[in-house]
């Protein structure tokens, strides 16, 4: 039940089962079976017409979803908070692990001032592929990601290398993700960064996948710093999404002070397929 907003290394393509009545949709479930830290893992999502719900549907879609991934753990993401989905979920087993907060930015008016560049810092920016001469130290920023709030998530977040970066650029580009990239140094080495994806889909909407301040450079301003100057970079973006662990209320700060807003509360879900009431 984890939604994938853009490709992603090692998750693969979405697999669906349809539950049909008299040849209509009904419902569906997709899923995702991630292979390397994640092969012990199925995520992805079940959805029922809000007309049919409360006759098994949902549920039978879900037992035959987990028995054909076949993996030991299932992990259900963006779910509303205190939802419908969130009860229907947790009588079934789930239990929440983390809560993310979403969070959106309308660029109609004047963009945030990003401030002053600290003494000994300088900033990079491109959009698309990293340049060969800042690619290890790329590598090196998009890893501060593996500090943020997991809860008790069964999700393991990737170890980016140069390679994994070359590779998952290439399949954005094949994807026709657009990207765009700022990141801070502090003489050669990686300090901060922020990367924003665009869709074919949504060509107008935005949406921020990493930031990060490597530990060494924190407490000097340059998450914000680095978030600001890439709003002033996007063309033809209308509203920047992000979502950050409810738990971080550091970078949620941050986000209020270039002016997102916070939309709705949803919460990861995580269970033992062994332990799933189905």
């Amino acid at each position: 039940m984890r939604r994938q907003r853009t490709p992603e290394i090692g998750w693969g393509r979405s697999r669906f089962l349809v539950a049909r009545k008299r040849g209509r949709v009904v419902g569906y479930a997709r899923g995702y079976l991630p292979t390397g830290d994640n092969a012990h893992l199925v995520t992805g999502e079940v959805v029922v017409d809000e007309r049919r719900r409360g006759r098994g549907i949902g549920t039978a879609l879900l037992r035959h979803a987990v028995r054909q991934a076949d993996r030991d753990t299932a992990e259900a993401s963006w779910v509303s908070a205190g939802s419908e989905g969130e009860r229907w979920a947790t009588a079934r087993g789930f239990a929440v692990v983390s809560s993310l907060t979403l969070q959106h930015l309308v660029l109609t008016g004047p963009l945030p001032e990003p401030g002053e560049v600290p003494a000994g810092y300088r900033l990079a920016h491109w959009t698309g592929r990293a340049p060969e001469d800042l690619l290890d130290a790329y590598a090196d920023a998009l890893n501060t990601t593996k500090d943020q709030p997991m809860g008790d998530s069964a999700i393991e977040l990737a170890t980016y290398t140069p390679d994994r970066v070359r590779q998952e650029e290439d399949t954005l580009s094949a994807a026709g993700v657009d990207v765009w990239v700022v990141l801070a140094l502090y003489g050669d080495e990686a300090a901060g960064v922020t990367v924003v994806h665009r869709t074919l889909s949504r060509p107008s909407v935005g949406h921020q996948r990493y930031t990060g301040v490597l530990p060494a450079h924190r407490g000097k301003g340059i998450g914000r710093l680095v978030k600001a100057h890439l709003l002033r970079r996007l063309t033809g973006i209308e509203i920047v999404e992000t979502e950050t662990n409810s738990a971080n209320e550091h970078m949620r700060r941050i986000n209020h002070s270039l002016g997102f807003t916070d939309r709705i509360t949803t919460v990861d879900l995580c269970a033992r397929t062994a332990d799933l009431a189905l």
